[in-house]
């Protein structure tokens, strides 16, 4: 059974990164919810694996988020097969360094992903879409300083403000799009053991555990359709970076300890 969507039509899905880890495992979720899915990946491989593995119809797109006019062809193919009710910006890049010892390379494609990745997505998603969702994977990241995480932190920053604002936007000439940001904690994926070698990646492991992928896909499922429009993973680490932020002269003293304790964990792995 397709989800409701009205004059027969069939409820499309859209999910950027879906190669792997969260992407792939929200994919998942909206397939077996009766989407057909619009699966993207700058790995064009990746993506149609996962469209293969999906039981119900979904069709494989390559697409480099930092390209607008790319945004643009998903969701007219998209609007095509039927009507979208749900798209999800989670295309994302973790990098960890200092900020004197990060290339202009990582910094450029930090903020071209991270950011720009969903403001596009997001455009072209409200083009498309008559109604549904669009979901924002961001970043505890995003609330709060993170040394070593300065670049991706404030990627992730600028993301849930857009976010925010966006929902705001389309409430105020009631266009029936709701705009949700999910915040979660460190997750174990990729993207994660990639850069677990780092000194760098300390406040990586400063939380008690790494959370699921399917913790996160759980949590980004309840936020369709309801009237949350931004869910932190776990709310109590959320509470700290939050704490960080209004309070910078304690954060200056507190977040390298922390970061030190972090840095401990990462080295007993």
């Amino acid at each position: 059974m397709h989800p409701d969507h009205g004059q027969g039509r069939v409820a499309v899905a859209v999910v950027t990164g879906a190669g792997r880890g969260i992407g792939a495992g929200l994919a998942a979720a909206l397939s077996a919810r009766g989407h057909h899915l619009v699966v993207t990946d700058v790995d064009a491989a990746a993506a149609q694996a996962t469209a293969d593995a999906l039981d119900g119809p979904a069709t494989a797109m390559p697409l480099d988020v930092r390209d607008p006019s790319a945004h643009r062809a998903v969701a007219l193919a998209a609007a095509g097969i039927g009507d979208v009710t749900v798209w999800v910006n989670n295309a994302g890049v973790l990098t960890t360094a200092s900020v004197w010892e990060s290339t202009d390379e990582e910094v450029t494609a930090t903020f071209e992903i991270n950011t720009l990745g969903v403001v596009h997505g997001c455009r072209a998603a409200v083009e498309v879409m008559r109604r549904g969702d669009v979901l924002n994977l961001v970043s505890l990241s995003g609330l709060g300083p993170t040394p070593g995480f300065a670049t991706y932190g404030a990627s992730k920053a600028a993301a849930l403000s857009y976010s925010q604002a966006l929902d705001i936007e389309l409430a105020s000439v009631r266009r029936p799009i709701r705009v949700r940001a999910l915040c979660p904690d460190v997750v174990d994926t990729s993207l994660v053991s990639k850069v677990a070698h780092r000194p760098s990646a300390a406040l990586l492991f400063t939380g008690t555990r790494l959370l699921s992928v399917d913790e996160v896909v759980d949590a980004g499922m309840g936020m369709l359709g309801s009237h949350r429009a931004m869910r932190t993973v776990p709310g109590w680490r959320a509470a700290l970076q939050r704490t960080s932020a209004a309070l910078p002269g304690f954060a200056r003293v507190a977040v390298p300890l922390v970061a030190r304790m972090g840095e401990r964990r990462r080295l007993s792995r």
